[in-house]
C-alpha cells in the first residue's frame, strides 16, 4: 500500500507538469497572434507615413498650387499634421519636421504669380531640393524600418516555431510518458482485477486479486473483488458441507431402518454417523420401558421383562447402540442414579420438540448451573462437548441419540442439529415399524394357525360325515330297491327326498375336501392328454337328467374340425378337469328358470383350448360380482329364490382351472345370463393345426 501513494502524488504532478506546458504553448501561440497584429499595425503605419509624405511632397510642389496659394498652404499644413501625428520614432519626428519644414518653406517662398513652367530663380531653387531631400530621407528611413520591422518579424516567427515545438514535443513526451505511468500503476492493476473476476466465473475458485497495487479506489475494488470470493468459498463449503450432512443422514438413515440386521445396521449406522460428523462417540439409548424395540441391550437387564409399557419414571435401559473412534478414552456407560428422572426430562424434550446442545461441558459443570444428570454425563464420559436429540415414537419418547467429543469445547451447527434430529426421528420410525412388524407377525401367526386348525376340522368333519352318509345312502338305496319289502308311494316319495338330500350332502362333503386339499396345496391327481370334447360331452351327459327336471334345455356344441385335428386336447389331470367343468355347467342349470337354456360350447382360441358355458338364468347383480371367487359366497337372488348351494363352486373351479395353467371368466348380466370362459393351454401348437380360429 506504500507503494500506491507515489504514484497518485507523481501522477498529479505529471497532469500539472502537463497543464503547465499547455498553458505555455496556448501562451505562446496568443503572443505571437499579438505580436503579429502589432508588427501588421506598425508595417501599416509606415505604409501610411510613406503615403502621407509623397502626398505633402506633391501638395507642396507646383502640383498644389493650382487651388491657389492659401488652399495648398491648408493642404500642406493638414499633411504636415498627418505626418507629425503617425510618427513614432524620434528618427521619423526630425525627419518629419524636417520635411515639414521643408514644404512649408518652399510653399511661402514661391512666387505666387510665377508661371508655373518658369525656371526657378535664385532664392526659390534650393526649397524643392531641400524638400526632396527630407523626403527622400524620410522615404529611407521608413524603407530601413520596413525592413527591420520585417526581420524581426521573422525572427519572432521563428523563434514562435520553435517554442511552439519545443513545447508541443515536451507535451507529447509528457502525455506517454503519463500513459506508460497510467497503464502500469492504473490500468494494469485493473487489468488484474478483470483477470481475477474472469477466472473466479470460469471456475478457478482459488484466484484472489493484488491489493496493494494502484490507486487507492483500484485497491478498494481488489479487496471487495477478494471479499466477494472469500465470502463464496464460505458458501460453497457451507453447501458442500449441507450437502455432505444430507447424503450422511439418507445412508445412516438407510441403515437405521434396516430390518434385516437391525443391531448389526445400527451399530453401523452409528460409525457412519459418527465419522461423518467427527465425534469421538455416538450412543443410542432406549427407554427402560420402551416397547417394539428393534435393538436388543447390550447388557444387563432392562431388556424384554420391561416391554410392556412406558410408565412414567421408567429408567434408562442399558446402550442399545454405541460406537467410539479408535484411540477413544474408556468411558462409564451406565446411566446411574439419575436414570429414573432420564425418561420424564426426555419427553419434555420430545413434547417442546427441542435438543441438548452444549459447547464447552467443562466449563458448564464447573459454572454449578448444570443440572445433575448433565453433571453426571460429564463424570462418567469426560466429554467436552455433547449434543442430544430424543428418540420418539408417536407422542412418546423412546430414547436418546448422543454424540459427543473429548478434546475441547465444539459448536454444533445447526446442519448437525438437523442431522442427529433426522437420524433420531429414523429411528423413531424403526422403533414403530418393529412393533408394527412384531404386531403383524404375531397377526399373521394366529392367523395361519386359525387357518390350519380351520383345515384340520374341515378335513375331520368332512371324513366323519363321509362315513354315516355313505351309509344312509346305502339303506335308502336298499329300501327304495324292496330289500325291506314292498313300498307304498308315499312312503317312496320320502325315501327320494333323503336320497336327493343325501346327494345334496355329499356334494357339499365331496366340496369341502376339495377345498381343503387346494387350499393345503396342488390339487391331487396326475396329468396327461386330455381331450376336452370328449370331457365336456361326459359333463353334459351327467346333468342332462336335472337339466330336463327343471325344463332347461341343455346342450353342447364341440368343433369338430378342431377336435379332428387335435386342436381341443390339454395336458391335466381328467378328474379334476371334469369337476371344474361339472361345477359350472351345474350352476348354469341351476340358475336357469324353466324354459331357459344352457349352451356348453368348445372351441381353439389361437394357443388355447376355450370353453364357453352360456346361459339364459337370473345372471348376477353389479355390485356382487367382485366377491364372485370368494369362498361361500351366495349372490342375493340366489339367495332369495332359494335356489340350493353352498358358494364353493366358483372357487373350486377357479383354483382348478388356475392349476392347470388357465383362467376363468366370469361375465353376468341381471336378468339376462351368465357365460362362463375357461382357457386352457392347448396340448398342441397352434403351427400344428393351422391358423388360429
Amino acid at each position: 500500500m506504500r507503494g500506491a501513494q507515489p504514484l497518485a502524488v507523481g501522477l498529479r504532478g505529471w497532469l500539472a507538469l502537463l497543464v503547465v506546458l499547455l498553458v505555455l504553448l496556448a501562451g505562446a501561440g496568443a503572443a505571437a497572434l499579438l505580436l503579429s497584429d502589432v508588427r501588421h499595425a506598425a508595417a501599416a503605419r509606415l505604409d501610411d507615413l510613406a503615403q502621407t509624405s509623397t502626398a505633402l511632397v506633391v501638395a507642396a510642389s507646383d502640383a498644389g498650387a493650382s487651388e491657389g496659394a492659401a488652399a495648398q498652404a491648408a493642404q500642406v499644413s493638414a499633411l504636415g499634421g498627418q505626418l507629425r501625428a503617425l510618427a513614432r520614432t524620434d528618427a521619423e519626428q526630425r525627419a518629419v519636421e524636417r520635411e515639414v519644414a521643408a514644404a512649408q518653406a518652399w510653399v511661402h517662398r514661391a512666387p505666387p504669380s510665377a508661371p508655373p513652367s518658369a525656371p526657378p530663380s535664385a532664392e526659390t531653387s534650393g526649397a524643392p531640393s531641400d524638400l526632396l531631400a527630407a523626403h527622400q530621407a524620410l522615404v529611407e528611413g521608413v524603407a530601413a524600418e520596413q525592413t527591420d520591422l520585417r526581420e524581426q518579424q521573422a525572427r519572432v516567427r521563428d523563434t514562435s516555431l520553435v517554442v511552439v515545438g519545443l513545447v508541443l514535443a515536451g507535451a507529447l513526451a509528457l502525455t506517454l510518458l503519463l500513459a506508460v505511468r497510467v497503464r502500469r500503476g492504473l490500468v494494469a492493476p485493473l487489468a488484474d482485477v478483470a483477470a481475477v473476476l474472469g477466472a473466479l466465473t470460469s471456475g478457478d475458485h482459488a484466484r484472489r486479486a493484488d491489493s496493494g497495487r494502484g490507486p487507492a479506489e483500484v485497491r478498494a475494488v481488489a479487496r471487495w473483488v477478494n471479499a466477494l470470493a472469500d465470502e463464496g468459498a464460505r458458501t460453497r463449503t457451507a453447501a458442500e458441507r449441507s450437502a455432505a450432512l444430507r447424503s450422511l443422514a439418507s445412508e445412516v438413515g438407510r441403515l437405521a431402518r434396516d430390518p434385516i440386521d437391525p443391531q448389526g445396521s445400527l451399530a453401523e449406522a452409528l460409525r457412519v454417523l459418527g465419522e461423518g460428523l467427527g465425534v469421538d462417540r455416538a450412543w443410542v439409548r432406549l427407554v427402560d420401558g420402551a416397547q417394539g424395540a428393534p435393538w436388543g441391550p447390550r447388557g444387563g437387564t432392562g431388556g424384554r421383562a420391561h416391554q410392556a409399557s412406558r410408565p412414567t419414571g421408567a429408567a434408562m435401559a442399558p446402550l442399545q447402540g454405541s460406537w467410539a473412534r479408535e484411540g477413544a478414552p474408556p468411558v462409564v456407560e451406565d446411566v446411574g442414579d439419575v436414570a429414573e428422572a432420564l425418561p420424564d426430562w426426555l419427553q419434555r424434550v420430545w413434547e417442546a420438540d427441542a435438543h441438548f446442545s452444549v459447547t464447552d461441558l467443562a466449563a458448564l459443570v464447573a459454572s454449578g448451573s448444570a443440572e445433575p444428570a448433565t453433571v453426571d454425563f460429564a463424570e462418567r464420559t469426560g466429554a467436552t462437548a455433547v449434543l442430544l436429540v430424543p428418540v420418539g415414537a408417536g407422542e412418546a419418547a423412546v430414547g436418546a441419540l448422543t454424540v459427543f467429543t473429548h478434546d475441547g469445547p465444539r459448536t454444533w451447527t445447526d446442519e448437525e442439529v438437523d442431522l442427529l434430529r433426522s437420524v433420531a426421528s429414523d429411528l423413531g420410525r424403526a422403533v414403530v415399524v418393529t412393533r408394527l412388524l412384531a404386531g403383524s407377525e404375531a397377526l399373521v401367526e394366529q392367523l395361519r394357525e386359525l387357518d390350519v386348525r380351520k383345515s384340520t376340522f374341515l378335513a375331520t368333519v368332512s371324513h366323519e360325515l363321509r362315513t354315516p352318509l355313505t351309509s344312509i345312502a346305502g339303506y335308502v338305496e336298499m329300501l327304495r330297491e324292496g330289500g325291506a319289502g314292498d313300498l307304498d308311494d308315499g312312503v317312496d316319495r320320502m325315501l327320494a327326498v333323503v336320497e336327493r338330500n343325501t346327494v345334496r350332502l355329499r356334494v357339499l362333503i365331496e366340496d369341502l375336501l376339495a377345498l381343503s386339499h387346494i387350499e393345503d396345496g396342488a390339487p391331487r391327481g396326475v396329468h396327461e392328454p386330455v381331450a376336452v370334447g370328449d370331457l365336456v360331452r361326459e359333463v353334459v351327459d351327467s346333468h342332462r337328467g336335472p337339466a330336463t327336471a327343471s325344463g332347461v334345455h341343455l346342450e353342447v356344441d364341440v368343433d369338430l374340425d378342431a377336435e379332428l385335428v387335435g386342436a381341443l386336447r390339454v395336458t391335466g389331470d381328467p378328474a379334476s378337469l371334469g369337476r371344474a367343468l361339472a361345477g359350472l355347467v351345474s350352476n348354469a342349470v341351476k340358475f336357469t328358470p324353466a324354459g331357459g337354456s344352457v349352451l356348453v360350447r368348445v372351441l381353439r382360441d389361437g394357443p388355447h383350448c376355450l370353453v364357453e358355458v352360456v346361459d339364459t338364468g337370473i345372471g348376477i347383480p353389479l355390485a356382487e360380482q367382485g366377491g364372485l371367487f370368494t369362498r361361500f359366497f351366495r349372490a342375493s337372488n340366489a339367495t332369495a329364490l332359494a335356489v340350493p348351494g353352498a358358494g364353493l363352486g366358483l372357487t373350486i373351479a377357479r383354483s382348478l382351472v388356475e392349476h392347470h395353467g388357465g383362467q376363468l371368466v366370469i361375465a353376468s348380466t341381471p336378468e339376462t345370463g351368465t357365460t362362463a370362459r375357461v382357457l386352457l393351454p392347448s396340448a398342441v401348437p397352434a403351427e400344428a393345426v393351422g391358423a388360429p380360429s
